[in-house]
């Protein structure tokens, strides 16, 4: 067994920066998917001044305004990740339901206003779908074990005798002796008599999600003189989100072989949400096609449901029988409770076309990841908490600041064309880029300011991960064909996106560095600062793996 000099890493750590996972969980719940009808996907989403597509609802609620038919549609699609493998019953190829929406269009008799619309949307907004998967990775004397022997002695307590462990992690790895006390004949000491963990040799680590955010948009849209648009859509959600993620090390035991040590966890989310979105379209030269667009979206506020399983299978060497066998241990959290508040998203496009042979149109959107935050139900919480406190619930401070240094401002671009190729006959083309969530140095610390003014996060209860993953920019590029007739219309659409993740299965730190910093004539302030710079570096070697995946989508329609 191998010690971590935990005490000073922790107090370097909760002065300098304040951790937690959920920074990832704050990006699947803020970002969201290239999705809606073929037509939309096709064009690369960049229809929110062109408008008159039920998609835009989404986005640009003025878009509807411009619609003069009422209109229904339904899409269904294909999603296929090529280097997936099939886990937890879930393959590399998954069909989707992906959008069902209606519009009624009615005509005004006033002066001015023109049209007032209704619409009603159904689109996956995040379809969770994807799968990792590194095998025979060495480690160099690193191991998980290490990680949940730290949370072990840092997330003790200890009275009369008996031990109960605050993580998860640490409670299912000291139950099946993946962690133990370095001298277990003599009494329990953090600095001098620490709980430990293993080395190992080499890892294999897989992950799969499933499940998604669904989103549900109520629109009512105006058109005014047939130049200018307005609308407002209420969206409300749902959540359905599955993680499942497998580990296995290979450890040294006695006589030169290896035992194999097992993590499965198993992580599940439910919950629903809602957030209010508003546009404008113009056209400010009445006989020019020429017209911008502007929108707003307020924050999403998801009331979540979360219920984790974690599974530990450890080897130890029998005393009384010298051979090598399995204890096993299973962690339940139960449902804990917690909101998730994204951050305000704001759009700005332009669109024109030429004569009725060329639609176009350019858009650029801003999301500040900074802006989001987690709070918690003041009945769940383990802690008595005033900071922060807002009615039923508290702030996740600690993770606010977590968020403020690790996230990005996400930019997103979006051009997109479509062409009539014939009488009701049209081609499409798109381009969507979006900038990295996160920033190279994040990482999911496990340790979440309990030397902090504010104390623990609640999330320390309910962790049983370790790994995390920072996720590149995406490039997506899109095409589509288009059929419409007088009144039915068809529409198919491709879409590749192109994106890569840099892949942790846990946190360790330079512990040499650490002893050298403690030895040192440092001032303690200085030495907790110094600690938690290199406590953030990640001696793990990151794993880079591609998350590239292929969509087909066929929408059916009809005006009247």
């Amino acid at each position: 067994m191998k010690r971590l000099s935990i005490a000073i890493f922790c107090a370097g750590l909760a002065v300098t920066t304040a951790m937690a996972q959920d920074i990832y969980k704050v990006e699947n719940f803020a970002g969201s998917d290239l999705n809606g009808t073929a037509r939309y996907v096709g064009m690369g989403g960049a229809m929110n001044a062109l408008g008159a597509d039920i998609s835009t609802m989404s986005t640009n609620p003025a878009g509807i305004g411009m619609m003069r038919k009422s209109d229904f549609s339904i899409t269904f699609g294909l999603l296929s990740q090529k280097n997936a493998e099939k886990m937890d019953d879930i393959g590399k190829t998954r069909m989707s339901f992906d959008q069902a929406g209606f519009v009624f269009t009615a005509r005004s008799n006033s002066k001015h206003l023109r049209y007032m619309n209704f619409g009603f949307n159904y689109k996956k907004r995040r379809n969770m779908k994807n799968f990792i998967g590194l095998y025979n990775i060495g480690l160099n004397n690193q191991s998980q074990t290490l990680q949940m022997a730290e949370l072990g002695n840092y997330y003790l307590v200890w009275d009369d005798g008996t031990n109960e462990f605050i993580s998860p992690l640490a409670e299912a790895a000291y139950s099946t002796e993946a962690i133990g006390i370095n001298n277990p004949s003599l009494p329990y000491d953090k600095d001098t008599n620490p709980i430990m963990g293993y080395n190992a040799s080499m890892y294999n680590f897989s992950r799969v999600q499933h499940g998604g955010i669904h989103e549900f948009d109520f629109n009512f849209s105006f058109n005014f003189d047939d130049r200018w648009y307005a609308g407002i859509t209420v969206g409300a959600y749902t959540v359905n989100w599955h993680s499942y993620t497998y580990y296995q090390e290979g450890w040294p035991m006695g006589g030169g072989g290896l035992a194999d040590y097992y993590m499965a966890n198993d992580e599940q989310i439910k919950g629903s949400g809602f957030d209010i979105k508003a546009g404008f379209i113009g056209r400010p030269i009445e006989d020019s096609p020429f017209r911008f667009g502007i929108a707003v979206s307020t924050p999403t506020w998801f009331n979540l449901t979360g219920n984790n399983i974690l599974d530990v299978d450890a080897p130890y060497l029998n005393p009384s029988t010298g051979k090598i066998e399995g204890k096993v241990k299973q962690v339940r959290t139960g449902d804990f409770d917690y909101r998730i508040t994204t951050p305000w998203k704001f759009n700005f496009s332009l669109a024109t076309t030429v004569g009725q042979t060329l639609a176009l149109d350019a858009e650029y959107e801003y999301m500040d990841y900074t802006g989001a935050s987690v709070r918690y139900p003041e009945s769940n919480s383990n802690y008595y908490r005033t900071i922060g406190s807002v009615g039923s619930t508290y702030k996740d401070r600690p993770l606010a600041s977590e968020i403020d240094r690790y996230m990005n401002g996400v930019h997103t671009f979006r051009v997109g064309a479509e062409a009539r190729l014939t009488k009701g006959l049209y081609a499409r083309l798109g381009y969507n880029y979006v900038s990295k969530p996160m920033k190279d140095e994040a990482i999911k610390n496990l340790f979440i300011g309990q030397d902090t003014p504010e104390g623990d996060s609640e999330s320390v209860i309910n962790t049983t991960g370790t790994e995390y993953v920072n996720l590149s920019a995406i490039n997506r590029i899109t095409a589509g064909l288009g059929y419409h007739g007088k009144n039915f219309y068809a529409d198919l659409a491709f879409q590749y996106q192109a994106q890569k993740g840099d892949v942790y299965a846990f946190h360790n730190f330079d512990t040499q560095k650490i002893d050298e910093i403690n030895s040192s004539s440092l001032s303690k302030s200085q030495k907790e600062l110094a600690i938690g710079a290199v406590a953030r570096v990640n001696t793990l070697q990151k794993q880079t793996f591609d998350l590239n995946r292929l969509g087909v989508q066929l929408t059916l329609g009809y005006k009247f």
